[in-house]
């Protein structure tokens, strides 16, 4: 007689219970990132924007700079606990011998026991003091020499050359009052004058489109 066999007799075994590890450490995992959430949300944060027409130099604390590009705003985290100082300073265009063009913007403030997202921003205008930037285009043949604010207080030469056919050239910020002025001059030492520029800027940027043109010169 031979010996019964596993395919005759199969055996049967109970069914596992499934492990309760796995649910419990997918959980736990759940759980540990919520409470990351949550306390990256709930550290102060600047929300730092650039409303000016150029790039600005950007520093919190002791961090290094960062630059912000025009119309960008930049979050950036706080500290918990004591003050922090946010420094900003305007990226000056540079003439063609390499030297700053326009007034120097740079503003500063200190955020004493931050909290929540506090939103600051580098602007044209403050108080007591406002900027316009002048946005040059030469439409006559010869290059431009440009000074802002001739004959008033505050005078400033571009110390630039505009050549013909540029548009919109950015020379900078300079101090805006209700009879400011942009002039331009020739070679053959013509001007051409913009008047009472005040209440013609209207836009955040501090910003105003100026073309001058061959038959505007005496």
């Amino acid at each position: 007689m031979t010996a019964p066999t596993s395919e005759e007799f199969p055996v049967t075994r109970r069914p596992r219970r499934p492990s309760r590890v796995v649910p419990l450490l997918a959980a736990t995992l759940v759980v540990v990132a919520a409470l990351i959430t949550w306390y990256l949300l709930r550290r102060p944060r600047l929300a730092f924007t650039n409303e000016l027409a150029a790039p600005i130099w950007l520093a919190v604390g002791q961090a290094g700079p960062v630059s912000l590009a025009p119309g960008v705003t930049q979050t950036l985290s706080l500290p918990r606990s004591g003050s922090v100082v946010v420094q900003w300073n305007l990226a000056r265009p540079l003439s063609a011998d390499e030297r700053p063009m326009g007034e120097e913007l740079r503003g500063s403030l200190v955020i004493r026991e931050p909290s929540g997202t506090i939103h600051q921003r580098a602007a044209a205008r403050a108080p007591g003091v406002e900027y316009f930037a002048p946005l040059i285009t030469n439409a006559a043949p010869e290059l431009l020499r440009v000074a802002v604010n001739a004959g008033l207080e505050g005078a400033v030469d571009c110390g630039c050359a505009v050549r013909p056919g540029a548009t919109r050239v950015f020379i900078g910020y300079y101090r805006l009052y209700q009879n400011s002025t942009v002039r331009a001059r020739d070679p053959a030492g013509r001007t051409a004058t913009f008047r009472d520029l005040g209440p013609q800027v209207i836009n955040r940027q501090g910003t105003l489109g100026l073309r001058f043109e061959s038959k505007d010169f005496r």
